[in-house]
């Protein structure tokens, strides 16, 4: 124990065999990866490619692609609105923003950069081959595994949630004035936001009950807080850093600068909500998803283990951010 207090944070030992994980329940499939790659390409992808392209008309009076809104207005979708407030803000056709840009890159990178060379036993470049080569082979061992795909659709309700929310305005708010949408909340702006709260639980509850059935529902700490946090390596400790000091400070900026009707989709809702061209907007386009996407990688790579890896707590990890990619283009383009 007095070995690994002071040894603590930044452990140079190999960490230790992982515990024994729980009998999975696995279904094995006479299909390739190869085969499911084929079928998202050849099938699902050109059905979203259409929606994407064709799920809204055209603006006559403009000839910019429009959405209606749950009050049955017509708008222009967020790309458009995007491109007309750029070109209308002086401060952010001339680039104003590209040392805070800069700024924000040398705090990303300088961290990882340190952990990179000073990291032993495994190196930042043995620890990240190791964790690819397990993940890799958990999507392509031929094997269904019910705790893993159970995440994957639980996760996916929330996107299905906003997608909802943003796309078929005109539906949700009927919704919203049905005898349980006056339950949710007062208008519909409430309702989106009390989905909100139940997408979150639902979320947290997925990561945290995949985190401890791999664990076999053992205490993760059971040798001790600190000898826990002595196992981690240097480049996980920066991704923690990131996730919370970049990934939260860019969500709390997002809330300051747009509200809670520009987080909960208040303009396709009938709600005033002016584009912002100011920061976080002018350092990366969808600052929200981003900062959210680096706050669960850093989160989960710090809670990373070998039976984790193995049983594909970084490709959950993945589902998650490509899920928040998909919604960044539904908000753009639908």
């Amino acid at each position: 124990m007095l070995q690994a207090v002071a040894s603590f944070p930044w452990s140079k030992a190999a960490p230790p065999p992982p515990p024994p994980g729980p009998n999975y329940i696995k279904i094995v499939l006479p299909i390739t990866f190869e085969t499911l790659m084929s079928i998202l390409v050849c099938w699902v992808l050109p059905i979203v490619i259409y929606t994407f392209t064709t799920a809204h008309e055209s603006d006559q009076s403009s000839g910019k692609r429009a959405a209606v809104t749950g009050k049955g207005d017509k708008v222009h979708m967020d790309i458009e609105r995007r491109k007309e407030a750029e070109a209308a803000d002086p401060v952010t056709k001339k680039g104003a923003d590209r040392q805070l840009q800069a700024l924000m890159w040398v705090y990303f990178l300088v961290p990882y950069m340190w952990a990179w060379q000073t990291q032993e036993n495994p190196t930042v470049q043995e620890q990240v081959s190791t964790w690819l080569n397990q993940s890799w082979s958990q999507l392509t061992d031929h094997e269904v595994t019910l705790h893993f795909q159970a995440a994957f659709f639980a996760l996916l309700i929330e996107r299905l949630c906003y997608t909802w929310v943003h796309t078929f305005s005109p539906s949700f708010v009927r919704f919203c004035n049905t005898a349980i949408g006056r339950n949710m909340g007062k208008k519909p702006l409430d309702v989106v936001l009390t989905i909100f709260y139940i997408n979150k639980c639902i979320q947290l509850g997925t990561f945290l009950t995949f985190y401890w059935y791999i664990l076999g529902w053992t205490n993760p700490f059971a040798e001790g807080v600190l000898v826990r946090l002595a196992q981690c390596t240097r480049f996980q400790y920066v991704s923690l850093m990131h996730g919370i000091a970049l990934g939260q400070g860019l969500n709390t900026a997002i809330y300051r600068a747009i509200g809670k009707a520009g987080v909960y989709y208040g303009y396709r809702l009938g709600e005033e909500v002016p584009w912002v061209t100011g920061f976080p907007f002018s350092v990366f386009p969808h600052p929200q998803y981003f900062g959210v996407c680096v706050f669960v990688m850093g989160v989960n790579i710090f809670c990373a283990t070998t039976a984790h890896v193995q049983a594909g707590w970084l490709n959950l990890t993945m589902v998650q951010v490509l899920l928040y990619v998909y919604m960044a283009l539904v908000e753009d383009y639908m």
